[in-house]
């Protein structure tokens, strides 16, 4: 009788002992953080004094509002890429990014994140992040990475809109490539939107 018990609970313990092994094998992939950084080579020149302060301030679309790195198929499906994400919510990568970049530029007093002016001569940046994804084709490749944004500066008692397209080709279908992308295209709106705001605020 009591090999019998002793057998019984040898089993439960192995089952248990499996199942608990079977919770902590996960068959998903490792989570890697990629970040951005703010573009270089887009200051002004130099002896020319700071201008106003400027409120930055950047929202998504439905669906990009993530920190997960995604991708956009023929069939208008976002995936996504196993383990890849930003560091923190899209917007407020991207915020901060090109918070950094303005900043560098030595054009403002003081660059802030805000959805709203400091006050009447301070100047306020709006925008909304339309596109920021690999494009995938057919069979899964990814052949290049769209980004699009779009919003309005106020600037000297004016407003103005703002329309940023940048896409960058994927020569290798490897993570690092696609960042690598997204970063190219990232640096291409800031410069456009550097030279909007020059054409524009000046």
């Amino acid at each position: 009788m009591k090999t019998t018990k002793r057998l019984t609970g040898l089993i439960m313990l192995t089952a248990i002992l499996a199942a608990c092994s079977g919770l902590m094998t996960s068959e998903q992939a490792p989570k890697q953080y990629y970040t951005l950084m703010p573009v270089s080579g887009a200051g002004t020149s130099a002896g020319s004094e700071p201008g106003p302060v400027l409120a930055v301030s950047v929202s998504a679309v439905p669906g990009l509002d993530t920190d997960r790195i995604l991708a956009l198929s023929p069939d208008a499906r976002l995936n996504r890429y196993a383990g890849a994400r930003w560091p923190d919510h899209l917007p407020e990568v991207i915020t901060s990014v090109l918070q950094r970049s303005l900043t560098a530029t030595g054009r403002f007093s003081r660059v802030e994140q805000s959805d709203r002016p400091f006050d009447d001569s301070a100047w306020l940046l709006r925008l909304e992040l339309q596109q920021f994804y690999g494009i995938q084709n057919s069979s899964g490749t990814t052949s290049s990475v769209l980004v699009e944004l779009a919003g309005n500066v106020k600037c000297n008692g004016q407003e103005k809109q703002i329309n940023l397209s940048e896409s960058q080709s994927v020569g290798d279908d490897r993570m690092s490539a696609i960042v690598a992308a997204h970063q190219a295209g990232l640096d291409g709106v800031t410069r456009q939107l550097l030279q909007q705001m020059d054409q524009f605020c000046t």
